[in-house]
């Protein structure tokens, strides 16, 4: 309750805003007596007069109000309804209690809840469809109002309860097919289960029918937000759970890369595209180690390529309205960057200190409260028996570890959507397009949109061969003229997905081959699934569906593989098939004792079966894991080093670059160089790369590589008003291997510079701009954690239920990712690390995890921020009990109980 939520701020003053004010206030109100009100009164004695001030201006106006809070603002209810005793705030749901017994209509067996101290969940029963039923109860029970937000989004409800602001990005994603492929599915699903090809339906649909029940039973109890936005929850369907696994999809694989790559093609010129956009890129090393390596990138140029006017300005103009919806702006920056990726990572029984393997995973998504990962423990005596990580919304667990196998997920990078341009035909502007060079009829489909005060919206969505038209929405932004080009995208997500089988699968598995099974199901969201079981074996697979394109049509400068967009009017990149699952590079048990992913290139130039990947990341948190598990000695791997590693913030990238900007230094000035180049090189020299918060070697070495970055490219890129440079390995490898590059020639000036020159221009701004910034001559007074912090925004945005900022130890290229910009100053990471996992398959009950957040979703919940503060904020971690009874479950762990018992109407 908010007298829990506010105890705290009570105690200590802390006050952030005027918000934390008026809820400060409501918690006194809802003291139960006028002795308690004194008492607290009391209390407060050490309270400075300012802080009394502004607490009694608060509650004056707080009251002189309350007839003004009658009015409608908007988005937000009535206030006077909202804060007045017995109504909003007064109804919103407290703390499970430590014990509850609640009898269930057509439940077959006992189910026992049982809650550790981290509120974390452990469902104990005899039959599977009473298990999950308890499943969909306490994720409504803990998550309702974020599960519901999420399905919202994904199905273009938000205009709902948000109002006509809304409407754009509610067109845009119903436009994209997500909620269409899902009904689909689910429809797939079910003749699929009447045929007796599959059987999880049922375990699905009362997990759903869990769900439905805590809402009907809590129709009086719901979370803060909704009292704040003013609507009521509804119910739950088995197709909300479907959209949700496409919501995933949308984030792991949905890109508007096809476009930037061609305007830096066309921009830059084929040449200079070459040189720095080839593939491979510099430095990777390959998941899977049985194909070979890589050695420097190839170069090449293309030839016969021919300008297209009315395409580029229908990419620009089309970019420029998706980067207006605010979620695609979002994800785009979030897949520039290096929040949104993934580690996981196993080493075998002869690495290990107990003789098995120790597999981790850590999933890098942007950080939200709530959690975007729940952890629970599923117990059946049917012989489910996991322990993992789930998304509310979704039934069993998704990440995580039975009593046989366990395994995680990196995101692959495999290429899945391509988009493709159309002629429109001229003779029927509107009910045509020229595909394959005949004119072809649109297809529709046709939405309604219910808006929060006003009449629904029709919205129809056209669709070419390959999906929907994204370019004829105006509502976002886009102008009102694409000439005579149609814009549309196919990709793996539109279309019949299972993951849900292969999750189910996962859970059950035994052994590598009835994983490996359940793993053909794993189809819209392509990831890097490394393995591990009691028996000894680690294996990785990347996994999923990936396209095969009949590139034949393709002209010769095009170069292929989904890289650019598609000339849909002439039959370009058509999809003919996906590569077989048996197809996927893959490693079992290697020769090298460990397997390692983090989103670099999936394999080696001896995999030439398909080409699956255009773009990865630079490599430099793949290059830190194998650089330790490499030089690990037989016998040495433990529990604590995984630990070390997981949460290791040294810097590969800064261990590559640092040495070239000391020699630069020392090569211009030898031993007298001016003081302030000297304290900045003293303070360089002590350094081993690790970015620690108290340390001000990172502040230096970042502020130096970004304009060294910039002074680079940015010249190429203003000249030839390109989309972006090259990633940073690509810098690394001129600077290494090409110190006398053109590239680091600044085209605006009449001398020709080269690396070094470049280096010190780029050391002297950087010192400026840090002398500036930190008001200080003195390197060592430019603290990392001063610049770098962490922040974890609340979904809504509401700055009072969000935590932070934090200072930070880390970077985006550290094995714990924590990227962020400083080029205006202070930097805020907003993703990273989303759940860690470590599995010790030599004694399970000695795995570890934890979740940058809480298992509520409920703000003044305890479980709110708990394992953020108190775990992952300190490199901690929680012990995850997969026990197998409910007698030997540790009694002084246990927080409370919830009996679910068969009976009534």
């Amino acid at each position: 309750m908010l007298q829990d939520k506010f105890a705290s701020k009570f105690k200590t003053r802390n006050f952030n805003n005027t918000c934390d004010l008026i809820l400060f206030y409501l918690y006194i109100l809802k003291s139960k007596s006028r002795q308690n009100l004194i008492k607290k009164a009391i209390n407060m004695r050490k309270l400075d007069k300012k802080l009394i001030i502004k607490l009694a201006a608060v509650i004056i106006i707080a009251i002189i109000s309350m007839s003004l809070f009658s009015l409608d603002l908007g988005i937000i209810p009535p206030l006077g309804s909202l804060l007045f005793p017995g109504n909003g705030l007064w109804k919103v749901p407290g703390e499970v209690p430590a014990e509850e017994r609640l009898t269930i209509p057509g439940l077959s067996a006992d189910v026992t809840v049982i809650r550790d101290e981290w509120g974390i969940p452990h469902i104990y029963t005899s039959n599977e469809l009473d298990l999950f039923f308890a499943q969909g109860y306490i994720h409504a029970q803990d998550r309702y109002f974020s599960m519901d937000m999420l399905r919202r989004q994904v199905r273009g409800m938000l205009s709902e309860v948000v109002g006509t602001d809304a409407l754009p990005l509610d067109k845009f994603n119903l436009a994209m097919g997500m909620e269409y492929w899902a009904n689909k599915t689910l429809q797939k699903m079910r003749d699929m289960y009447e045929n007796g090809t599959i059987k999880f339906l049922p375990n699905l649909d009362r997990y759903v029918d869990g769900i439905n029940y805590y809402l009907n039973t809590h129709k009086h109890e719901k979370p803060l937000e909704y009292y704040l936005m003013g609507f009521e929850p509804t119910e739950w369907s088995a197709l909300d759970s479907l959209c949700l696994v496409q919501e995933m999809a949308r984030q792991m694989s949905w890109n508007y890369r096809d476009f930037y790559r061609y305007q830096n093609f066309e921009t830059f010129g084929p040449i200079n595209y070459s040189e720095i956009f080839s593939l491979p890129t510099p430095y990777q090393i390959p998941i899977c180690p049985d194909y070979g390596e890589y050695d420097a990138p190839p170069g090449g140029f293309w030839t016969g390529y021919t300008p297209n006017p009315s395409l580029s300005t229908a990419i620009t103009n089309f970019l420029a309205g998706v980067e207006k919806i605010d979620s695609h702006k979002d994800l785009i920056e979030s897949q520039n960057g290096d929040s949104i990726g993934s580690n996981n990572w196993i080493v075998n029984g002869s690495l290990s200190t107990t003789g098995k393997p120790i597999l981790c995973n850590d999933m890098h998504l942007s950080w939200i409260l709530p959690g975007i990962w729940y952890e629970q423990h599923l117990k059946c005596e049917s012989g489910l028996n996991v322990y993992g990580f789930a998304i509310p919304g979704m039934p069993l667990a998704a990440v995580g570890y039975n009593e046989y196998v366990g395994w995680g997920f990196t995101n692959t990078g495999y290429d899945v959507i391509d988009w493709y341009y159309y002629n429109k035909d001229p003779n029927n502007l509107d009910t045509k397009y020229i595909y394959n060079g005949a004119p072809t009829d649109y297809t529709t489909r046709t939405h309604e949109i219910k808006v929060k005060g006003e009449e629904p919206v029709e919205f129809t969505v056209k669709q070419t061969v390959h999906g929907p038209v994204l370019s004829d929405l105006r509502d976002f932004g886009l102008p009102e003229s694409f000439g005579d080009i149609v814009i549309a995208p196919q990709w793996t997500a539109n279309d019949y997905y299972f993951n849900f089988l292969a999750g189910d699968g996962f859970d059950r598995a035994h052994n590598r081959s009835a994983f490996n099974e359940a793993s053909k199901y794993w189809d819209t969201l392509a990831q890097n699934i490394v393995y591990g079981d009691i028996y000894g074996n680690i294996a990785i697979r990347p996994t999923g569906k990936v396209p095969i394109r009949d590139d034949t049509r393709n002209p010769s400068w095009h170069l292929g593989n989904g890289t650019f967009p598609y000339n849909g009017s002439n039959g370009e990149g058509e999809w003919i098939g996906y590569v077989p699952f048996d197809d996927l590079p893959h490693s079992l048990n290697p020769e090298q004792s460990y397997l390692a992913s983090a989103n670099q290139i999936i394999a080696g130039p001896e995999y030439n079966k398909y080409f699956a990947q255009n773009e990865y990341n630079a490599g430099y948190r793949a290059r830190r894991i194998n650089e330790l598990l490499s030089r690990a000695q037989e016998g040495t791997v433990n529990i604590e080093k995984m630990k070390e590693i997981q949460n290791d913030v040294k810097s590969s990238s800064a261990q590559a670059f640092t040495p070239y900007l000391i020699g630069a230094i020392e090569s211009e000035y030898g031993s007298s160089p001016p003081e302030e180049i000297d304290d900045v090189l003293t303070v360089l020299k002590e350094w081993k790369y690790v970015m620690d918060k108290d340390s001000a070697a990172p502040t230096i070495y970042r502020k130096w590589r970004d304009y060294f970055d910039d002074y680079t490219f940015d010249d190429e890129i203003e000249a030839y008003d390109a989309a972006s440079g090259p990633g940073l390995n690509v810098l690394e490898y001129l600077m290494r291997e090409i110190p006398d590059s053109h590239w680091f020639d600044n085209i605006s000036t009449p001398s020709v510079e080269i690396r070094d020159d470049i280096i010190l221009i780029a050391l002297d701004d950087a010192i400026e701009w840090l002398e500036v910034f930190y008001d200080s001559s003195d390197p060592k007074t430019w603290r990392w954690g001063d610049i770098h912090t962490a922040y974890f925004g609340h979904l809504t945005g509401l700055g009072a239920f969000s935590k932070g900022p934090y200072e930070w130890s880390g970077s985006g290229h550290c094995v714990t990712p924590s990227g962020v910009s400083i080029e205006s100053g202070v930097g805020r990471a907003i993703g990273g690390s989303s759940e860690r996992l470590i599995v010790d398959f030599s004694n399970l009950n000695n795995s570890l995890s934890v979740i940058p957040s809480g298992q509520s979703g409920l703000s003044h919940s305890r479980h709110y921020a708990d394992q953020l503060e108190q775990l992952f904020l300190q490199y901690k971690y929680h012990g995850a009990y997969l026990t197998n009874t409910i007698a030997n479950f540790p009694t002084t762990s246990i927080e409370s109980r919830i009996y679910f018992t068969p009976g009534g109407a």
